[in-house]
């Protein structure tokens, strides 16, 4: 594990690691239906937007090094990709029933905030007032480098959810991932670097609804009621501080899109 997917905590600068907030572009994976019929083509839509589920702008495959499809508990290898300006698609032919499960991560993409803008993009990952005090008493006016990744998930079925489930419940090696919970349905269990995240913030969208804001438990578990919704996406951000304030700022962002039966 390298130094910037780990939690480092320096005791010079007091630096604390906080739940941080969604920002506003979220980048999620969603199939175009969460249940297909056997023969059909699947598409699985990668896009980001500022609101769930709209399609505004689309990654090229090169940006996405991992990529794991999983139908039946079997990996499905015949993906066929193309590209647009608003979304990437993956798509396969379901070949049998059962549960189904999609993930992508990102390459790890780096860049500077301006000066002027460090205090509002520091705000928006959630950081405390003295990371900020230690930031900005750096020498000059320095600009924040940072860094982040996408990891993005879905939850579909073919035909019926019976076969195959057992995926849903298990991590596929992403830094920041929600999995399933077996407590209970629309429990849901959001793990860093594997290991349950306790005390986290998690922001569900639902189409027609308000946002919840949940904060996952000592297990870092949730569970909302879904009754009154179609589909939800699930959001969390973990962000890791340098061990200088003058070092990289690395955000994982997560997100896991799932429909409902009614």
């Amino acid at each position: 594990m390298n130094l910037l997917q780990k939690t480092i905590i320096t005791t010079a600068l007091s630096f604390t690691l906080l739940a941080a907030p969604a920002v506003a572009h979220q980048t999620f994976l969603v199939p175009e239906k969460f249940n297909s019929a056997v023969g059909e083509q699947v598409n699985l839509v990668i896009t980001s937007a500022l609101a769930y589920p709209n399609r505004e702008g689309g990654p090229s495959l090169d940006r996405i090094p991992f990529i794991h499809v999983m139908l039946n508990g079997q990996k499905i290898k015949n993906l066929t990709f193309t590209e647009n300006e608003t979304y990437m698609n993956a798509s396969f032919t379901a070949n049998s029933v059962g549960f189904a499960m999609a993930a992508m991560s990102s390459k790890r993409r780096f860049g500077e905030i301006k000066p002027e803008e460090a205090d509002y993009y520091l705000d928006s990952l959630g950081v405390n007032d003295e990371v900020k005090a230690a930031f900005f008493a750096q020498e000059g006016t320095p600009a924040l480098n940072r860094s982040y990744n996408k990891h993005t998930k879905t939850f579909f079925c073919i035909e019926s959810c019976d076969g195959g489930k057992q995926t849903a419940y298990e991590a596929v090696g992403q830094d920041l991932e929600f999995v399933a919970s077996s407590e209970a349905a629309n429990h849901f269990i959001l793990l860093l670097n594997g290991k349950p995240l306790a005390g986290h913030v998690v922001t569900v969208v639902s189409p027609g609804s308000d946002n919840l804001e949940l904060s996952t438990n000592q297990n870092g578990g949730i569970n909302f009621d879904s009754s009154e919704m179609n589909s939800v996406m699930m959001t969390a951000v973990w962000v890791t501080l340098p061990e200088q304030a003058s070092g990289v700022y690395q955000s994982d962002y997560a997100t896991l899109t799932v429909g409902f039966t009614k």
